[in-house]
């Protein structure tokens, strides 16, 4: 198909690209007011209890520590985890993400690090929301512990090893506008030329099935005006 021939086919089907034009309005006015966002985050980390074998925590961890933090995020990303967070006032955007420390030479997690974050559109509510990810996050990991029976001087403890901060999230207006016109202008240009194929293929079919019924008819009267 040349140029031409799509440009007759926008002119045919105008009333297509007037509908996408006047639905990509009605969604790029929202894409272009949209509000400030937030970025919370803090990053934890899980460490085995002091003991005179390890007195320091660091240099007793091993991939067990990381693997049962993760089983606790796992538990905390689940569609009824999200419920509860809802009733306890976090509405937003959370993650739990483990973060692997280890390298090409030792690919294991041997730091149990965990971040946290938390997106929303008020910088205080985000920390608020990522105060109480925490807490739950280190109540679970108790309940955890507790199903084991697992003894107070042995339970993992959780330490913040990068304090919390919310970092504003930069968004332009006039990116948005561009991306949802580019997409509204392609969309529209993809459904004109569907309609406009199956129209003519409606017309094609109606104009064949006509001529067909004209061929039979003066056939038979043919037939009935011979000697």
């Amino acid at each position: 198909m040349y140029l031409p021939d799509m440009a007759g086919v926008l002119r045919r089907r105008w009333y297509v690209i007037l509908a996408g034009a006047l639905i990509t309005m009605a969604v790029a006015l929202p894409a272009i007011r949209t509000q400030d966002r937030f970025l919370a985050s803090e990053v934890l980390m899980t460490q085995p209890p002091v003991s005179q074998y390890a007195p320091n925590p660091v240099t007793g961890l091993y991939p067990s520590i990381a693997i049962t933090a993760a089983a606790v995020a796992s538990r905390l990303s689940t569609a009824d985890a999200h419920e509860m967070f809802r009733a306890k006032g976090v509405t937003g955007t959370y993650r739990f993400e483990p973060r692997n420390t280890g390298t090409r030479q030792e690919p294991r997690y041997v730091i149990g690090s965990m971040s946290i974050t938390y997106i929303t559109t008020d910088e205080e509510e985000s920390l608020r929301g990522l105060q109480t990810l925490r807490v739950t996050f280190e109540q679970e990991l108790k309940a955890m512990q507790d199903e084991w029976n697992v003894k107070h001087d042995l339970r993992i403890t959780v330490v913040s090893l990068v304090p919390p901060t919310s970092t504003l999230l930069t968004h332009s207006s006039m990116r948005s506008a561009m991306g949802v016109g580019i997409l509204g202008v392609l969309l529209s240009t993809a459904v004109a030329f569907w309609t406009d194929t199956i129209i003519s293929r409606r017309r094609w079919r109606a104009a064949g099935l006509l001529s067909t019924v004209d061929s039979s008819n003066r056939s038979g009267s043919l037939v009935r005006s011979a000697p």
